[in-house]
């Protein structure tokens, strides 16, 4: 028995009685397409197998020892790079996590998890062409969560496109399912600085479709500002050091701090992604 027909053998009685979410499709089909992907994308033999069995330590009972033993160290690392090491973690927390570990990624892990990645996204066109918007109640984040975590993925492996044609694959099907791979634009995050201090033009918001995004970003603000607000002392001090300036005789640092911090949370910005947004900003706070 050769190693792939081993990994095919081994994941579909580790995922026995699985079914794809809220569907009656057995489980097994995305594993075995990952592994379809990774043979024509011409991968290895390690790395294919891994891609069938890129979902047995996250989702099935089978453990990292139980891989090496059973096939190796190389392939139960392909595999541990391509699983959430702690799913009790909240879904925002675990996605950043896949998402800054691709930038020390090897091309074997990349190629794994990009396989993985696009057929989510193809199985999620499909539906979305037969049932309709309806698809993204499935998940545990809706649209627009899963526009940014797809378009990060991309952005953060755009530079070794060249490496593997799976990654300009990924990128095209981020567009045919959200219609762009920014899930943001400028304008509408230029937009939502102007409620650091309250909403006020509603009817605009709500004609860019980001009223509902202001409103829970805002409410996020103020029960930070009306609780502990040693976070929003260390938002200031860190954007003091960046050369920004705050008058410091009323509320009004505090309260740009805290919206500061509910925006950067719900962007899903690394502190210096929100700095870059509020330098181009700061002349309207």
């Amino acid at each position: 028995m050769n190693l792939i027909e081993k990994a095919i053998i081994f994941a579909a009685k580790a995922h026995e009685g699985q079914m794809r979410k809220s569907t009656n499709i057995p489980y097994i089909t995305h594993p075995f397409a990952v592994g379809m992907l990774l043979q024509q994308a011409k991968c290895l033999e390690e790395v294919i197998a891994a891609g069938i069995l890129h979902d047995t330590i996250e989702d099935t009972d089978v453990t990292y020892p139980q891989l090496v033993e059973e096939f190796s160290e190389k392939i139960a690392n392909l595999v541990q790079a391509a699983s959430e090491h702690d799913k009790s973690l909240p879904w925002e927390e675990r996605k950043r996590h896949t998402i800054q570990g691709l930038s020390k990624a090897s091309l074997e892990e990349i190629q794994v998890i990009v396989a993985d990645k696009l057929h989510n996204l193809r199985s999620i066109r499909e539906d979305l062409e037969r049932d309709g918007e309806t698809v993204w109640s499935r998940f545990n984040r809706g649209k627009k969560d899963q526009h940014w975590y797809y378009s990060s993925i991309v952005k953060a492996l755009s530079s070794r496109k060249k490496e593997f044609k799976l990654i300009g694959q990924l990128e095209k099907e981020v567009k045919a399912v959200f219609g762009s791979i920014n899930w943001i634009t400028n304008k509408e995050i230029d937009i939502l600085f102007s409620c650091a201090y309250g909403i006020g033009n509603e009817e605009k918001l709500e004609k860019i479709k980001v009223l509902d995004l202001a409103k829970k970003i805002t409410e996020n603000a103020n029960r930070l500002y009306r609780g502990n607000q040693e976070p929003a002392w260390g938002k200031l001090e860190d954007l003091s050091t960046r050369g920004v300036n705050f008058e410091t005789n009323s509320d009004g640092p505090i309260i740009l701090a805290s919206f500061c911090i509910a925006l950067q949370e719900e962007m899903h910005w690394t502190d210096n992604q929100l700095y870059q947004h509020f330098k181009r900003n700061i002349s309207k706070l």
